[in-house]
């Protein structure tokens, strides 16, 4: 009887190791369909569409569609930071443009120069020079394109067209004063005006030029900050941008930092559609206030003496601080941070030109440009304070999803 007892028991453990077992293997079964399925479903956007004044408007959730995205960034290209080397030295700042060609054009401020390089990273030429005669130029600030891909210097008040050659075509007086500037739909200018006191207080201007700088229209208007005795206005830190950067060909991308809204504009600059995102607006704080009062001011109108007060801040920081697209079509909102964590990366929200918040980014150089999964910028060297040109290749570029 011990015996049986024991070849039973034996066989019994043996039934429920086998049964254990395919329990386990069914469950592994069941994880790998689940996982599979999962795996073909779409993240839902939970944001909405709704229709204002006849224009449409997508409210976007707080949460990106395709949450935290980081750029695999490998560097293959950096230009200057060597004194040695006299036509790529720039110690002062700098503005850099990308042709579709992928040359680079460099507005050199320190020199008053503009220098083209080309996909290698050798010089080229020089586009016109420091002078008052046809094609010179005495403040050069930035390059841009033309519609044929022909390099345009922007320089105070003029615009000196040149050929693909660097020959010098013609100059184009700009008839507004523009702060910034940029190529629209049609071969317009898209640009902003400098904001001045007046008796509704001081005001932050978008406007359309021909391409012979005469003006065509005021796309928009937003009302800027004063100071709390109404008689100066500071620029600061906090103080709200209009910004706005080339969409497609046939329109542009604008938004006032007050509020988190990027209108999206046709050839004859009208709102087609408006981007939002639904999110709280960030007090700013009492050591926020000293600090910008302390070392956050960078330009004043209206006074001699810079006296700015905490008062005189707005109400909660601005949404963003700065703009830019690719060829893809996306759009990066670069977000205002704290004035107490200047040296933290840029947070960066990431839209499809549909409208629709795609990711959240944190990045340390806000690119110049992003073409072909190649990311360019200017990059200063924090001991020396000199400026490089690099260019980095984005190896996770396909990846990167452009919209629902």
């Amino acid at each position: 009887m011990k015996k049986r007892s024991c070849i039973f028991k034996r066989e019994k453990g043996e039934e429920v190791r086998k049964r254990g077992l395919l329990f386990i293997l069914s469950l592994a079964v069941l994880i790998l369909i689940a996982s599979s399925i999962s795996a073909d479903q779409k993240p839902q956007w939970k944001g909405k569409i709704e229709n204002e004044n006849g224009v449409k408007v997508v409210k976007n959730p707080t949460e990106p569609l395709y949450g935290d995205f980081t750029f695999d960034l490998e560097e293959d290209l950096v230009i200057g930071g060597d004194p040695t080397k006299e036509n790529a030295y720039f110690p002062k700042g700098a503005v850099l443009s990308v042709d579709d060609g992928g040359n680079l054009y460099v507005a050199d401020f320190g020199n008053r120069r503009v220098h083209m390089f080309d996909q290698a990273g050798k010089f080229i030429r020089a586009i016109g020079r420091q002078g008052q005669g046809p094609g010179e130029y005495m403040f050069p600030s930035r390059v841009m394109f033309d519609a044929e891909g022909n390099p345009c210097v922007w320089a105070s008040r003029d615009l000196l067209r040149y050929g693909k050659d660097g020959l010098f075509r013609a100059k184009v007086p700009i008839k507004t004063f523009l702060n910034n500037s940029m190529f629209g739909p049609g071969g317009t200018i898209i640009g902003t005006t400098q904001p001045g006191p007046g008796p509704e207080g001081p005001k932050y201007t978008i406007v359309q030029l021909g391409a012979n700088g005469a003006p065509l229209r005021t796309i928009a208007e937003y009302r800027g900050e004063y100071s709390k005795d109404q008689t100066v206005i500071y620029l600061h830190w906090y103080s709200n941008r209009l910004v706005f950067a080339p969409l497609t060909d046939e329109s542009f991308v604008y938004g006032f930092s007050e509020d988190y809204r990027l209108n999206i504009a046709d050839k004859e600059g009208q709102t087609r559609y408006v981007i939002a995102k639904d999110e709280k607006p960030i007090s700013i704080s009492g050591k926020e206030k000293d600090e910008t009062e302390k070392s956050g001011i960078y330009a004043w109108m209206g006074s001699n003496e810079r006296k700015l007060k905490s008062d005189d801040l707005p109400s909660h920081r601005p949404y963003f601080s700065g703009i830019s697209t690719d060829d893809a079509g996306h759009i990066y909102v670069a977000r205002t941070g704290s004035i107490l964590e200047k040296d933290k990366p840029n947070q960066i929200d990431v839209f499809s030109k549909d409208g629709y918040f795609l990711y959240r980014m944190n990045r340390s150089l806000f690119p110049s440009a992003i073409k072909g999964g190649l990311l360019y910028a200017v990059r200063e060297n924090k001991e020396t304070s000199e400026i490089q040109i690099v260019r980095y290749r984005i190896k996770n570029w396909n990846q990167m999803k452009n919209g629902l």
